[in-house]
């Protein structure tokens, strides 16, 4: 991929983002089917009886994907092509060709299928996603890539069987080890079913496979400290970039997301946040509100000394 496939990225990118004023109001109007049907309404409707159909979309850069309307990262792509601007505009400026990536909690694959789309022919892409219904999907979209493998696992601690719930193809986002990241009145509304998966540690996982990552994006619904306890040879040893998705909501189990923060720090390394695709240094909080933050070793990036200067200087 050259530096000029992923300036039109970029730029088609924030085309896409664009949702309020007259750049907004020209994208509903030239794609009036993709970005306001099916409505808000129906969808919810569909989403709580825990319904979804596999259909396809374009993402922003033209890559056809298999998505499971009315599930919420479904809609997303269907109306904009893209999820989370921010680490997804980080990507495209960061994630270097022949990258090796671990997508935890992979769900039905955009964060595998850009990754794999950047990396190119000589990237590795390895995403684990322990649902039945959600792998199918997965599959599919990671199937479109010779460098991207789908492992049919639960990130946890270590090897063993595990207890999950799932919450139908609809909220397939949601599914967890945990009690739903939803509130208390959608919880009792849709279907929670329990299935067994078999869980792996990332240390394990990268030693048997002989791989040595660059980057892994953890997205694992309240079990993210046992992904970072099954992977404490990695940040000691390996040193890969980590995007952490963080979120206090109070969840049985799981601890708050200082408590993340706080465990990687430990481990050496310096938290950023993402402004407009762009790390910045990150201050820890004692609560957090849905977010991606980025995890890079200590002293690997630099705090630019110009203010107009662009973010760290970095590859992964």
């Amino acid at each position: 991929m050259t530096v000029t496939d992923r300036t039109a990225w970029r730029a088609a990118l924030d085309r896409r983002a664009r949702t309020t004023g007259p750049g907004g109001l020209a994208q509903r109007l030239r794609h009036p089917v993709r970005t306001s049907y099916p409505s808000t309404r129906a969808l919810r409707r569909r989403r709580h009886r825990g319904a979804g159909r596999p259909s396809t979309v374009r993402t922003f850069w033209g890559q056809e994907m298999t998505i499971a309307l009315p599930e919420e990262v479904s809609v997303a792509l269907r109306r904009r092509g893209f999820v989370d601007y921010d680490l997804t505009a980080f990507l495209l400026s960061h994630l270097r060709p022949g990258a090796t990536v671990l997508d935890v909690g992979a769900h039905i694959g955009y964060y595998t299928v850009l990754a794999a789309a950047l990396a190119g022919p000589g990237g590795t892409v390895r995403a684990f996603e322990p649902t039945p219904s959600t792998l199918t999907v997965l599959r599919r979209n990671a199937g479109r890539f010779p460098g991207a493998r789908v492992v049919p696992a639960a990130v946890w601690s270590h090897r063993d069987e595990l207890v999950l719930y799932d919450h139908g193809l609809g909220y397939s986002a949601y599914n967890s080890a945990f009690e739903a990241r939803l509130p208390e009145a959608v919880r009792a509304r849709i279907p929670s079913v329990p299935f067994t998966a078999e869980t792996v540690a990332l240390d394990d996982y990268v030693r048997a496979e002989g791989l040595a990552p660059d980057f892994v994006k953890i997205d694992a619904e309240s079990a993210e400290a046992h992904v970072l306890a099954g992977m404490r040879d990695l940040l000691a040893g390996g040193r890969p970039v980590v995007s952490l998705e963080v979120g206090d909501l109070e969840v049985a189990g799981a601890p708050p997301s200082r408590t993340l923060v706080d465990t990687l720090t430990a481990a050496g390394y310096e938290p950023w946040e993402l402004r407009d695709g762009t790390p910045v240094p990150h201050r820890p909080r004692d609560h957090y509100a849905y977010e991606n933050l980025l995890f890079a070793p200590a002293g690997r990036w630099h705090t630019p000394q110009d203010p107009q200067e662009a973010g760290p200087p970095c590859t992964i």
